[in-house]
Order: C-alpha cells, then sequence, then structure tokens
C-alpha cells in the first residue's frame, strides 16, 4: 500500500522542525531544499512553482530573505572588523575582542568590549567625541522595477494593461497601433517613413509615431487589444499583492546606494593612548557607522515586514506545491535569523558609537 503524502501546510510544519534541529541553522540544508536560496541563482527569475500567481510571490519572498541573509552578514562583519581594528590600535587582545556565540555573536564580542575599554579610558579623562554627518541613501529604483517585474510576469495580460502606466505598455497590437512601432508599419508616420504607397501611407519602419498597424512590437497605447504585453515602467502593486510589494521594497532597500559618513574626531587628553584612540576612530567609526546606520537601522523595519509575510504565505498560496513550501519554509528561517544577526550588530555597534556621541 502506498504512503498518502502529507498535506501542504503538514509538509511545512515537518520542514520546519526538522530544520531547527541543525544547531547551524539551515546551511546545506536550507539551499538543499530550496537551491534558489544559494547565491548563485537568481531567484526573482525561478520557478518555484507551477501557479503563476504563487510563484511571483515566493520567488520574490525567497530572494528578499536571501539578500537580508547576505546583508546580515554583511553588517556583522563591517561591525566587528572596525570595532576589532579600534581595539587592537589601543593595546586591546585578540581574546578580549573574541567572538561570541549566535547571530551577530562576531560584532557583539569585539564592540562590546572595545565599548567597555573607552568606557575605562573616559574614567581616567581619556575621552573622546566625535562629531558626524550621516550616511545618505537611496533605494535602488531599478531594483524595485527588476523585482516587480517578476512578480508581474506572469499575471494575465488584462491585470498588466490595468496595473501599468498606459504610456509605459507595449506589446504586440492586435488592432491599431498609436505609438512607436518597432517594426513596418501600416498607417500613418508621425516622422519619416522608409517605403510609402501612392497614397502617401507608410508602408515601412517608421522613425516616429505610427498610427495603423505594426507588425512587431507597439509601444504606448494600442487601439485594440494587447497581446504579450509588459510594462517597461513601474508596475503599481495592488493591495491584493502586498507580498510581493513588501518582499520588492526590501530588494530595492538592501541595493540602495548610501553616501559614506564623514567624521571629525576631538580629543580630552594629550596622552600617548588618547592619541591612538582619536587617530583609529576617525579611521574606523565611518565603517562601524554604515554598518549601524547606513544598513543596520535602516533596514529593522523590511526585516520585520518580510517576516511577517513569510508567516502569512503558506496560508495564501495554498497548495503551491511542495518545493514551494519549503522555500517558504526555509527563507522564514533565513528571515528569522537575519532579524536577531542585525539587531544584535547594531545594537554592539551602538555601545561603541554612543559613547563617543556618534549615535544616531
Amino acid at each position: 500500500m502506498r504512503a498518502r503524502p502529507l498535506p501542504a501546510l503538514a509538509l511545512l510544519a515537518l520542514f520546519v522542525s526538522t530544520a531547527h534541529c541543525y544547531k547551524g541553522g539551515f546551511g546545506a540544508l536550507g539551499t538543499a531544499a530550496c537551491p534558489e536560496l544559494s547565491g548563485n541563482v537568481d531567484a526573482l527569475h525561478a520557478r518555484i512553482s507551477a501557479d503563476a500567481r504563487a510563484n511571483a510571490k515566493v520567488r520574490a519572498f525567497v530572494q528578499a530573505s536571501k539578500d537580508l541573509g547576505a546583508v546580515a552578514a554583511q553588517i556583522e562583519a563591517e561591525a566587528a572588523t572596525a570595532c576589532r581594528r579600534m581595539g587592537t590600535d589601543i593595546g586591546m587582545s585578540p581574546a578580549e575582542l573574541a567572538p561570541r556565540s549566535g547571530p551577530g555573536g562576531d560584532a557583539q564580542g569585539a564592540c562590546e568590549a572595545l565599548a567597555a575599554r573607552v568606557d575605562a579610558l573616559a574614567r581616567q579623562n581619556v575621552w573622546i567625541r566625535a562629531s558626524v554627518t550621516p550616511p545618505r541613501c537611496e533605494m535602488s529604483a531599478q531594483a524595485s522595477a527588476v523585482c516587480q517585474g517578476s512578480c508581474s510576469a506572469e499575471l494575465d495580460p488584462g491585470e498588466i494593461v490595468a496595473r501599468c502606466d498606459p504610456g509605459k505598455l507595449s506589446g504586440y497590437c492586435q488592432g491599431r497601433c498609436a505609438g512607436r512601432c518597432d517594426g513596418r508599419c501600416t498607417g500613418r508616420c508621425q516622422g519619416t517613413c522608409s517605403a510609402v504607397d501612392a497614397q502617401g501611407n507608410c508602408i515601412g519602419t517608421c522613425a516616429g509615431a505610427c498610427t495603423g498597424t505594426c507588425d512587431a512590437t507597439c509601444h504606448a497605447r494600442c487601439e485594440g487589444t494587447w497581446q504579450a504585453p509588459r510594462c517597461e515602467g513601474y508596475v503599481r502593486p495592488p493591495s491584493a499583492d502586498a507580498e510581493c510589494d513588501a518582499a520588492c521594497r526590501a530588494h530595492a532597500d538592501v541595493n540602495a546606494t548610501c553616501t559614506p559618513a564623514a567624521v571629525a574626531v576631538q580629543t580630552g587628553a594629550a596622552t600617548d593612548v588618547g592619541a591612538r584612540l582619536a587617530a583609529t576612530m576617525r579611521a574606523n567609526l565611518p565603517l562601524l557607522i554604515h554598518a549601524e546606520a547606513a544598513l543596520g537601522k535602516r533596514l529593522l523595519y523590511d526585516v520585520q515586514v518580510v517576516g511577517q509575510v513569510g508567516a502569512q504565505l503558506p496560508k495564501i498560496v495554498g497548495d503551491a506545491g511542495a518545493h514551494a513550501l519549503a522555500c517558504i519554509a526555509a527563507a522564514t528561517d533565513v528571515t528569522a535569523r537575519a532579524s536577531m544577526s542585525i539587531r544584535v550588530s547594531v545594537q554592539a555597534s551602538a555601545s561603541v558609537t554612543g559613547k563617543v556621541g556618534a549615535g544616531g
């Protein structure tokens, strides 16, 4: 007698409970169950579920989780590196700056030890005051558009048409094209036409706007029915696609560009250790502030929202298939660990920046 397959939600629960038996998190287990979480796979264009709507939501969530996992590791590494350099420069030993266990432990071990040493020096009248111009970050519009496009690519054509700015639509037009035609325009050309008939109508390539039939891609407006429409700009997400919107915002925030922090440092003691402390703060505080402010604090809301998406997705996508549910479980675990790591790293960084007046 063949065993009956587990229901989708039971499979998800089993996968999560099994995964948490491993001390190191998902690791190889997560990428084996969901290869889209590995670094060499483009999750945004992966086929995770045969159901188009579920596939769009799950792959955007997997990509956002993967992004947050990677940036959490970057935040921890930057904070630990900056604190370890500063501690070493003022005479602290590797043992004093050693990592602690758990997510964010590398930053926590180095930065909290450094903060304690800076506090001890302040009690000896060796104090530091930093004046900081904080980093400014701009979300990546390109990353947002690519992610939103991956969410919309498999929607019904009518939904794409309804959710795209009319001037940004393109595709094949079953009817009259009223815009740029990438192929042969038969009709009126507002521009230069490569060939015309006896009545002066365009029957060739139109370098301008075509009003008539177009045998290739029509851009901007179709007086008829779009075939294989696509949106060349931002696809407005409806409230029903809140999961895609949240995941894509996180993806765009992770890929933001940030200006570096500018730091000026003053010291209150003309001693050797005071001079070394001031010099190392000038050199390494910008990296620590980048980890704390440009990455960590800025992404705390995103990681919270993506975590909420992961909790809701199994109920939203229904029977999306075993692979999709395994990916949801693995990515949910990645997001939870990223959230913990970011919070610990930010708190550890702030223990140092707050001591010298550079905390935001």
